[in-house]
């Protein structure tokens, strides 16, 4: 078995065993985002494949900088496409076509599909309406999403607001979206 396989699948016996509840989904609505050492703010293109030039990832790790003063950021790039994870914050998943929710284990059997191409094919076709999607475009109940590419921020104590992603998708060129993982 691959080790990404092997981190996939010890991914989500971890997270089938967090024993997600209805007040952990209303927490993961609020706005505050609590001091807690093992979270991180993890800020990825909607574009699995993009990756800024050195100059924009400078100029995006400095903005954020200036947000989180007195935290760790990092500016993140890889070969290859990776799942950006949200942790122990996974709840479920949702069809983007119909609203239903997908099984865990459908979603695992394509992600191992997906990953023998290192996700750079994430098509995959849904249970429920048998319908094409992405893996990126599913409706994860607490995001998460694909990337080359990843800002991250340690322990952030605030969810970064509207008008700052705003100005990093300019700095950056390139529509994004945020993952508050858990660990």
């Amino acid at each position: 078995m691959r080790p990404s396989i092997v981190y996939i699948s010890l991914f989500l016996i971890g997270l089938t065993s967090c024993g997600n509840n209805g007040s952990q989904r209303e927490n993961k609505l609020n706005k505050t985002v609590y001091d807690d050492p093992s979270t991180i703010l993890k800020i990825i293109s909607s574009n699995p494949s993009y990756v800024p030039n050195q100059e924009q990832q400078q100029q995006a790790k400095d903005f954020l900088a200036k947000i989180y003063p007195k935290h760790k950021i990092e500016s993140i790039s890889t070969d290859t496409i990776e799942f950006v994870d949200q942790g122990q914050n996974f709840d479920s998943i949702i069809c983007p076509l119909c609203g239903k929710e997908i099984e865990t284990e459908y979603w695992q059997d394509a992600m191992e599909k997906a990953n023998q191409t290192h996700f750079t094919n994430l098509s995959m076709v849904t249970p429920c309406c048998k319908k094409t999607t992405s893996l990126n475009d599913l409706g994860y109940v607490t995001p998460a999403g694909f990337a080359k590419y990843v800002l991250s921020v340690d322990d952030p104590e605030t969810e970064i607001k509207q008008r700052d992603l705003s100005t990093l998708q300019k700095i950056l060129d390139a529509a994004l979206r945020t993952v508050y993982a858990h660990y």
